[in-house]
């Protein structure tokens, strides 16, 4: 089974370690060619691929794309093991539905991506920009601002998937009481975690304190957190992006944190990196990150081991897991 290794340096000794490498190595002929990135060109993509005659293609954070042309010149090619989340950037859509397999890191990393958005929470109600403004950049002490806590509060979620899920858990650790927007998942699923179902987006803003974006990014989600959606929060509400910048109406989240009426901690951007002018920046009832929620990299060990275990899954004739389908496509972000 040839094997072709599209990940930067950097990542692939961060992903696997020596253990998955050798044993990557027992289920093929492995060949690296950490150059490939996102502005390979077809024609180079084309070539490695016939070189290595590869049957399996292990991609990551800036592999190149597999277009649909470059795939139908490679008839041996049956696997793309896509080791971090979203696929859209490294394959067509018309791969997976000629027939080729494609996987990502599913569930591996829902864990580390809620302990990034719970550490965002509480970082937004014990207003943690504000004292660190205070201390560093004024030089003062305790200031005007009084820090909240998180037991008992009302927390709402757009989107109820894995990282949502995980996030859950966490918050019952809190005593706090959980409320969902999320069409396209059953009510056996809000039931087992004990969530209450909201109908709308509006009612979720309306009926929570804190919301957390869990939403998937998909043409239909843009921009739906909108200035007439933040409008709804209650004063001293809070909202937490850890998913997509997209899904939130950055003037809109801007014009309302500067009346001081409500908290916001963002971890995405419509456009990254931020611009150093973005009005963001400064304002001390916002807390930024620089898309840092998770996974962190000490964890992505677990992004190699699953993967390792697919191919080997794969090679062995076994079910592949995570496997992306045509209508989970554009759901995976």
């Amino acid at each position: 089974m040839n094997i072709l290794v599209t990940l930067k340096e950097n990542h692939f000794l961060e992903v696997f370690d020596d253990e998955t490498k050798t044993k990557i190595e027992t289920l093929g002929n492995v060949v690296y060619r950490p150059e490939l990135n996102q502005n390979t060109s077809e024609e180079d993509y084309l070539a490695a691929l016939k070189h290595s005659y590869a049957e399996i293609v292990i991609t990551c954070w800036g592999s190149p794309k597999l277009t649909y042309s470059v795939y139908k010149k490679n008839h041996q090619l049956k696997y793309l093991c896509h080791v971090a989340g979203e696929v859209r950037p490294y394959v067509d859509l018309d791969c997976i539905k000629d027939g080729l397999i494609v996987s990502n890191w599913g569930n591996v990393i829902a864990k580390s991506v809620a302990e990034g958005t719970l550490l965002m929470i509480l970082a937004a109600l014990r207003r943690i920009t504000y004292f660190q403004m205070e201390m560093h950049i004024r030089k003062g002490w305790a200031g005007k601002k009084r820090p909240e806590g998180l037991f008992y509060q009302r927390v709402g979620l757009l989107g109820l998937g894995a990282i949502a899920r995980e996030l859950v858990k966490l918050l019952q650790l809190f005593a706090c009481k959980v409320y969902a927007y999320d069409p396209y998942i059953a009510d056996n699923v809000f039931e087992s975690l004990n969530v209450i179902r909201l109908a709308s987006i509006e009612k979720l803003f309306e009926t929570c304190r804190i919301v957390s974006i869990h939403a998937p990014n998909i043409p239909d989600n843009y921009h739906i957190v909108n200035r007439q959606i933040i409008s709804k929060l209650e004063h001293g509400g809070i909202i937490i992006n850890t998913a997509r910048g997209s899904l939130i109406d950055t003037d809109a989240l801007i014009a309302e944190l500067k009346t001081g009426r409500i908290h916001a901690a963002m971890d995405v951007f419509e456009h990254e990196p931020l611009s150093e002018n973005s009005e963001l920046r400064g304002l001390e009832n916002c807390l930024l990150m620089p898309h840092q929620a998770g996974p962190t990299p000490d964890r992505w060990i677990d992004m190699g081991n699953l993967a390792v275990g697919n191919i080997e899954n794969f090679v062995k004739g076994r079910e592949v897991v995570n496997v992306i389908t045509p209508e989970k496509y554009n759901f995976i972000t």
